[in-house]
């Protein structure tokens, strides 16, 4: 547990040095719970079909003040038993910084594999992975992103993973677009190595169109068309998704 203890605690350390740093307002806190889902014909993360069937993914955000913890999970979408189809749970905590003309969010997150045991946390066995991140988001009607992501823990023969995306959000219309390039980097053995040989690899690129989807004249939901390509694989991807 060491590998997982010295990481953690410095990134918490971070954490609160720059949120030290941020003004004080003198206004009231009070906690917010807001459940979700999302269903989305294919799970598509970093370059890989997840799961490889329609997903389900239902979510618990709790916030307070600037600081939020999510649970959040994803598994098939089917009327008969899965078996050991695909299934995650993951839970992430981060805190949002208001910078003027973007915004800063730093994160720690937990990825499980819900196959196995939750408590599991033997560097033998477990089924967890640890990453810590920082994302940057800017404003206006076209506004740059960035995410740098450190996956630092999981079981014996996991190697640290760097993962870097970043990406352009505009719009056309009523309709929102963002544009993204990803790649990461590790030894082999790291997460979501689809056999990368120890190489810097662009594993992401691709486009992501979203607008409301119209039920009636009182109700709409947002949907969102995904397009991505693993230039290192070689694999392009489709999913559609909407969101409750």
């Amino acid at each position: 547990m060491k590998k997982l203890l010295l990481p953690l605690v410095g990134f918490l350390g971070l954490l609160l040095l720059i949120t030290s740093f941020q003004p004080q307002k003198a206004v009231a806190q009070e906690l917010t719970i807001s459940p979700g889902v999302d269903i989305t014909s294919r799970f598509i993360y970093r370059g890989l079909d997840l799961g490889s069937s329609p997903q389900v993914q239902p979510s618990i955000a709790f916030g307070y003040g600037d600081f939020s913890f999510v649970l959040w999970g994803s598994h098939p979408l089917a009327l008969t038993p899965d078996g050991d189809g695909y299934k995650e749970v993951k839970f992430w905590m981060n805190y949002t910084i208001d910078a003027g003309s973007f915004i800063i969010r730093p994160q720690i997150e937990n990825h499980f594999n819900a196959n196995a045991d939750v408590f599991d946390f033997d560097e033998d066995t477990t089924a967890h992975v640890f990453q810590a991140s920082v994302a940057l988001a800017g404003k206006g009607d076209v506004a740059p992103d960035l995410l740098l992501g450190y996956a630092f823990w999981g079981a014996t023969g996991f190697e640290p993973t760097l993962y870097v995306e970043t990406g352009l959000n505009f719009s056309v219309g009523d309709t929102g677009l963002r544009a993204f390039l990803s790649g990461q980097y590790s030894e082999p053995g790291g997460f979501v190595d689809l056999d990368y040989d120890g190489d810097f690899v662009l594993n992401g690129l691709g486009l992501r169109a979203s607008r409301d989807l119209r039920i009636s004249s009182d109700i709409s939901v947002p949907m969102g068309v995904l397009f991505a390509l693993n230039p290192k694989t070689e694999r392009a991807f489709m999913a559609f998704s909407i969101s409750f």
